[in-house]
């Protein structure tokens, strides 16, 4: 057990230093206005939406930029959702079609969307975003301005209630800061750095168009992030920011949302690769809960890897306004929770290959990360 000690003790050494250097090297978003005010567009996809899409829509509307076209495409809505629309002015609301054969749904209410917009950038959302800062878009903008940046990525606060959200929500930013290498994705072109997001994908028209748009997308799981290594597959530059103070988002509330919206691409981030999945899975075990339980008979390389991995967590957690308390108590849940998810992904979105999305289901085996 000493040398597979050491070897996970390193890794969590690495992973520690990589938080540190992502933490102080990734940009956060400022408040600044740019030289000039392009039309920017933005499209939110919304299927069955009603609990969110108000505050999200009127969050837009409150925006100080000066040039801003609102689209929401009604997926095909069933709840309140359309009801809702009508009643806000100012928003210019698109009756979606069913998905064409081979289409997933969301990726074909953003190009539905794409299709509609007249602005030189577009901004692509999901339909649980708050814009709570008047200026985020114009501040965006001005980013992308000086950086010259073709997509830029909004990194959001994490809206997280009750216990299950608090325990298992935060592995998004666990493995964005300790495992991808943000300082060098944000200095690379490299397509497997790319990162993107619902809360925020904000891209050049032209970019957009020439890479492909959603049309290369149609069957992509993952659409945000894979808009990025699109951008970046055609030789264009993409970036994140940390836009904590004025973004946020509550992807999901409670556990059952939890498992089912991961449970649609965990096993996709693996592109159906039973190998990769399975490397995961014991990695997980071995190098996330295995020193825990190790730990409790005393051993002293495992009692210094719990250490480090919860130091970490406390970084990341004091940094994002996570609560510290489960920082310190709840990795293993965390990690526990992964992985229950990671086998019901590879039964249901493998073995049965089903994909179940908003009320439809679709074929996993023609779907890609």
């Amino acid at each position: 057990m000493s040398v597979l000690g050491w070897i996970v003790l390193s890794l969590w050494v690495v992973a520690f230093a990589t938080t540190l250097i992502n933490l102080l090297t990734v940009p956060r978003l400022r408040t600044r206005s740019p030289r000039r005010f392009p039309r920017v567009s933005a499209i939110v996809p919304a299927r069955d939406e009603e609990r969110a899409i108000e505050r999200t829509v009127r969050a837009l509307l409150a925006q100080t930029y000066r040039d801003l076209e609102i689209i929401v495409v009604n997926d095909r809505s069933v709840d309140a959702t359309e009801a809702i629309l009508r009643a806000i002015d100012g928003v210019t609301v698109i009756h979606g079609e069913e998905p064409p054969p081979g289409w997933l749904g969301k990726p074909w209410a953003l190009h539905q969307g794409s299709r509609r917009a007249t602005g030189e950038l577009l901004l692509f959302l999901d339909a649980d975003v708050i814009y709570e800062a008047p200026d985020a878009i114009e501040s965006a903008v001005a980013h992308m301005e000086e950086r010259d940046v073709p997509l830029l990525a909004l990194f959001p606060h994490m809206r997280m209630c009750g216990f299950w959200e608090n325990a298992v929500m935060p592995n998004l930013a666990m493995f964005a800061f300790t495992v991808l290498p943000l300082w060098i994705s944000n200095r690379s072109r490299m397509p497997l750095l790319a990162v993107g997001g619902g809360p925020g994908n904000l891209v050049r028209r032209a970019d957009y168009d020439a890479a492909g748009g959603h049309e290369a997308l149609f069957n992509a799981v993952v659409d945000d992030v894979g808009l990025a290594r699109l951008l970046r597959r055609s030789g264009r530059r993409t970036e994140v920011v940390r836009a904590s103070h004025a973004i946020s988002v509550r992807m999901y509330h409670g556990l059952g949302e939890i498992v089912r919206g991961f449970t649609k691409n965990a096993f996709a981030v693996f592109d159906y690769n039973y190998a990769v999945a399975a490397g995961f899975f014991a990695l997980a075990i071995v190098a996330h809960l295995l020193p825990f339980v190790l730990a409790c008979f005393g051993n002293r390389l495992a009692i210094a890897t719990v250490a480090l991995i919860i130091l970490t967590r406390v970084v990341i957690f004091a940094s994002l306004r996570y609560r510290i308390d489960n920082a310190v108590f709840l990795h293993p849940l965390m990690m526990a929770a992964l992985c229950w998810i990671l086998l019901r992904s590879v039964w249901f979105t493998g073995i049965r290959r089903q994909l179940h999305w908003r009320g439809r289901t679709y074929d996993a085996g023609r779907t890609r990360f």
